[in-house]
């Protein structure tokens, strides 16, 4: 009754540690999916940003260059407005120059057909007077020397009248002149006027086309900026997703952890109640097999080896005896092996029943054939150091269903 009420326990202890782990497992396995899936999305948008942001930044990058050709072409607007300018201030002053000389010259023009016109008087007169003339005058005098002074007088009327016309012609001339060469250069500035104008409607229509293309970059820029902005808060979205998916899965993993330490400590509860268990199973409560020799010089499980010294699985355990110390069998059961047995040297196997056999190796001689039946606390063999062994002890080695377990774990309290 008391070996079922362990069995029992047993089972619900597996049942404890199979329940909780699957669902825990699961609960882990889901949340690693799902945080390789949002860090998928994650890279996903933050190669998303870096492209809209180059984008924008290209964008950026072009609109500089734009406003540096801009001004540059604005300095050029201004330098040429300041030369157009500058001409139309010399073309003003030209034309006044020139409206002053045709007035001169319009003046001199007047003066000279005034003294054209008194010259005529004066030779019509002459003309009228008959014998009234230059000769008359000449006639007149009363003497050589009066003549002569009439004479003089009479050349110096006629240098001065001829000297008068002929200056006011050669002024007239000189004025004519002025005004010809300051048309000329009106000419000249008018053309030079209309050629800047033109380069200035050129870098007016530069400048106007610049400035469309200003305006379509301006809106590309706040577009690109309205994108990557939207593509920042998204980006930022996934990141807080991911660091809760991440936090949740470290709590997990953190569960996880210490489901595995509650399983472990079930597992070892669960061995205890088994090793109990079969404590109380008269077949299999074992006899040590070298009564008043417990200590281990190699126990169960990974070692390297003492003679090949490479790294394997021990799967028994040695207990340090001296030459011929008796071994005694763990339990009753029939002897299936006896001799020599490779490696393990002189050996004896007995099988116990119900899936459990014993081995007892490197013995000096055996004490039983094949086919004997033995009792728990036979002596069947004596501790030897046949076979690969370096000292005198017995390798001794528990069966179960096949596979070798632990012998220490049925002998809880050796």
């Amino acid at each position: 009754m008391k070996r079922r009420l362990m069995v029992a326990v047993a089972l619900m202890l597996a049942l404890a540690i199979v329940l909780p782990t699957m669902q825990i497992e699961a609960n882990s396995a889901a949340l690693r999916q799902q945080l390789a899936e949002v860090e998928q999305q994650r890279n996903e948008a933050r190669a998303q940003l870096r492209a809209a942001q180059g984008e924008l930044a290209g964008v950026r990058s072009e609109i500089d260059e734009l406003l540096d050709i801009m001004y540059d072409y604005s300095l050029r607007m201004l330098a040429a407005i300041d030369e157009l300018d500058a001409i139309e201030v010399v073309l003003l002053e030209t034309e006044e120059r020139m409206a002053e000389a045709e007035e001169r010259h319009a003046e001199a023009v007047a003066i000279r057909e005034i003294q054209y016109e008194i010259l005529r008087s004066r030779l019509r007169a002459m003309y009228m007077q008959g014998s009234v003339g230059y000769l008359e005058v000449l006639f007149q005098s009363t003497s050589f020397a009066d003549f002569f002074v009439r004479l003089e007088r009479v050349r110096a009327i006629a240098r001065f009248d001829q000297e008068v016309f002929a200056a006011m012609q050669e002024a007239e001339d000189r004025v004519a002149e002025i005004v010809d060469e300051l048309a000329l250069l009106t000419n000249s500035l008018n053309n030079l006027f209309m050629q800047q104008q033109d380069v200035v409607y050129q870098l007016e229509e530069i400048e106007a086309s610049h400035t469309a293309w200003l305006l379509s970059l301006q809106e590309n820029e706040a577009l690109l900026g309205l994108l990557a902005e939207m593509d920042a808060q998204y980006l930022l979205g996934i990141e807080e997703e991911f660091t809760r998916v991440q936090r949740d899965l470290r709590a997990a993993e953190a569960a996880e952890e210490a489901e595995r330490q509650r399983q472990a400590r079930l597992r070892a509860e669960a061995e205890r109640v088994e090793r109990l268990a079969r404590l109380n199973d008269p077949r299999h409560t074992f006899y040590w097999p070298v009564p008043g020799y417990t200590r281990l010089s190699s126990p169960f499980g990974t070692r390297t080896h003492p003679i090949t010294r490479r790294q394997e699985t021990h799967w028994g355990i040695d207990l340090a005896a001296p030459q011929g110390t008796p071994i005694f069998a763990a339990a009753d059961g029939y002897v299936s092996l006896s001799g020599w047995n490779g490696g393990f040297g002189i050996t004896v196997i007995i099988d116990h029943g119900g899936g459990y056999r014993t081995l007892y190796a490197h013995n000096v001689r055996n004490h039983v054939r094949v086919g004997d039946r033995v009792t728990r606390g036979q002596h069947i063999a004596d501790v030897g150091t046949t076979g690969l062994s370096t000292g005198p002890h017995l390798h001794f080695e528990i069966h179960r269903n096949g596979q070798r377990v632990d012998p220490l774990l049925y002998f809880p309290h050796r």
